[in-house]
């Protein structure tokens, strides 16, 4: 059965794919581009390595954003859980006291 992730780890995992998408966009994708036009790579197996270099950058650095701020509602859910487990009763803004 799987288990649920903290909010700390969400947070440190989002930063560490936002870095690599980072340095995918920033160093390997120009790279690339530069080896296609210096050696003249038109062919489909070059363009699909482009493909999978844009898919790989995209996908890890807006994976990243998302953990980044799923970890935010997660840390929110956890402390209401904390909460509740608690006995406290949640306290709204108003003071009726």
């Amino acid at each position: 059965m799987p288990h649920a992730m903290s909010s700390k780890t969400m947070f440190r995992m989002g930063v560490l794919l936002g870095i690599i998408g980072v340095i995918f966009y920033v160093v390997l994708t120009p790279l690339l581009g530069w080896a296609i036009t210096r050696f003249s790579f038109y062919n489909a197996g070059i363009t699909m390595l482009g493909g999978l270099f844009s898919l790989l950058q995209q996908g890890t650095f807006f994976g990243g954003l998302f953990l980044m701020a799923g970890s935010f509602v997660v840390r929110s859910a956890e402390e209401a859980v904390a909460g509740v487990r608690g006995g406290g009763a949640p306290r709204s803004g108003s003071s009726d006291d």
